[in-house]
């Protein structure tokens, strides 16, 4: 009776167990951030996870981050044992909602992605990274893609936005090869947490497509510094006066316009964004 019961016990623990992973797929991502420098090439690996009923896709550094700044204080900007990904969106996909998380200067917004992709399946075929794949591809965002997606993994997913294909994107790139997904690693996991982490004073509005593309250019030919646009988004939050480190009182103009200047740079240099048509 005793070993029926303990084998009960543990017959549950395994089943709760398995409800409670989640899967992760690692993709090196590589991209240019400036057009006009296309030799200038960032590499970082992004993580999707696939949860129960959605997925998200995030920046595998900054995920780690977040997930060890919960458990460890005073993690600052330029602590370099706990980098942030230069990857800044995140992509979440369910039945009911589909959104990517963009950036007006500091200020997020959940833009919500309900353009259907419609694919066109190609019958050339190859092995990648072990699994049989069939190439597919797609206009998006102002860019022509390629995919090679592999039925042997029957998810409908892919890093990035993409996915609704017959399996899982194991590789995929742009015509220009600015932009691509590769995956290097998968694996179950017990994280049943989400990677989404809301800052208190930077809460993320929903919007369309359009209504952000109104916003990004009224910001782009109009750009203010992180402190002052913080100050809009919360008025009467801050005081008006700044402190570095040793606890000294900035020059507030002075600090105002470096953060404006710095915006402008952003700007410059940061300009061949994945969704073209969303940044137009």
């Amino acid at each position: 009776m005793i070993n029926k019961r303990i084998l009960f016990l543990v017959l549950i623990c395994f089943f709760t167990l398995i409800k409670s992973q989640t899967h992760r797929f690692i993709y090196e991502y590589k991209f240019v951030p400036d057009s006009t420098k296309i030799d200038s090439i960032i590499t970082e690996n992004t993580r999707l996870e696939i949860f129960k009923d959605h997925s998200e896709f995030v920046s595998d550094l900054t995920a780690i981050r977040d997930s060890l700044s919960a458990t460890r204080k005073n993690i600052d900007e330029e602590d370099g044992a706990f980098p942030i990904g230069n990857y800044k969106n995140i992509v979440y996909k369910s039945k009911e909602l589909n959104y990517t998380l963009e950036f007006v200067g500091i200020q997020p917004f959940k833009v919500l992605q309900n353009e259907k992709l419609n694919w066109k399946l190609l019958k050339e075929t190859k092995k990648l990274q072990g699994y049989h794949c069939q190439k597919a591809i797609i206009n998006f965002g102002k860019r022509n893609w390629e995919a090679w997606f592999t039925q042997e993994i029957p998810l409908q997913e892919g890093p990035s936005i993409f996915g609704n294909l017959p399996g899982l994107i194991i590789q995929m790139n742009d015509e220009k090869n600015q932009h691509s997904f590769s995956l290097i690693a998968n694996y179950k996991t017990s994280n049943v947490k989400t990677n989404i982490i809301e800052k208190p004073y930077l809460l993320s509005a929903t919007i369309n497509r359009s209504q952000f593309n109104k916003k990004w250019n009224i910001y782009r030919n109009n750009p203010i510094g992180g402190t002052e646009q913080f100050m809009i988004i919360n008025p009467g939050l801050l005081s008006g006066k700044s402190f570095d480190a040793h606890g000294n009182e900035m020059d507030m103009t002075q600090a105002k316009r470096e953060e404006l200047n710095y915006a402008k740079k952003l700007i410059a240099d940061v300009n061949n964004y994945l969704d073209l048509e969303l940044y137009k």
